[in-house]
């Protein structure tokens, strides 16, 4: 029963990925995004839009919402554990995150609202971490990668870490602790690296080079999230 219902969050957090991708514009407000992205109106073409299925428009519509009571009512009875669900909405995050910073160079803000907001009540209910130490680290971490943009624009003239990773690098830091959180920018910088010797092939300097950090941030703290919680997710 964990499998199905594993397999079934699965598809649903994947489907609420698509959506919100195929409905994102860097001009759109937030409300209106996400209004398109869960509203009835299907989004995207597929393959199935050509083939008139009978009660097609009725499993587009409602099969998402039908998994949601389904979920919900599995979750109440014990057979989908709660850090399950938490994990499947911090990967769903950073994924979109990961794929707008791609595109667009632009990290949402609702997007890293949602995910410091999540990733401090899990961190206070899941793993017993204090609210005052969340803040302290919190804006400890804001507060030394602003020191490190500012000093970086006056020596260079020029952005080198967006204020969007900031805040994504911050939102992250109610999620792990500091040291954690060191050992996931320093593996995000080492994958990036690669990327950005490719984007180095024919410019004149180094520094000419824009990398989308946010994708490879998100990218690492996935695989930190798996690398410092995965006894405790072997518990259920």
């Amino acid at each position: 029963m964990l499998i199905i219902n594993l397999l079934a969050l699965a598809y649903l957090l994947l489907n609420l990925i698509r959506r919100a991708l195929l409905t994102f514009t860097p001009s759109q407000s937030a409300l209106a995004w996400w209004g398109s992205a869960v509203n009835f109106n299907d989004v995207g073409q597929t393959f199935l839009s050509a083939i008139p299925l009978p009660f097609q428009y009725w499993i587009k519509q409602y099969l998402a919402y039908f998994l949601c009571l389904y979920l919900f009512s599995q979750a109440l009875q014990g057979l989908l554990p709660i850090p399950f669900v938490v994990l499947g909405l911090f990967g769903t995050i950073l994924l979109l995150l990961a794929c707008i910073d791609w595109f667009y160079f632009l990290l949402p803000n609702p997007l890293t609202l949602l995910l410091m907001v999540t990733g401090t009540f899990s961190s206070i209910s899941l793993f017993g971490v204090e609210p005052m130490n969340i803040i302290l680290r919190c804006t400890a971490c804001y507060g030394v990668l602003c020191v490190v943009q500012g000093v970086y624009y006056s020596l260079r003239h020029k952005v080198g870490l967006g204020s969007g990773d900031v805040k994504l690098i911050t939102a992250l830091a109610c999620w792990f602790d500091l040291y954690q959180l060191s050992f996931l920018i320093l593996f995000a910088s080492i994958i990036a690296l690669p990327f950005c010797l490719l984007q180095y092939r024919g410019l004149r300097s180094l520094l000419a080079v824009v990398i989308p950090f946010g994708t490879f941030l998100s990218f690492s703290a996935i695989y930190c999230a798996y690398l410092f919680h995965r006894d405790f997710l072997m518990l259920f």
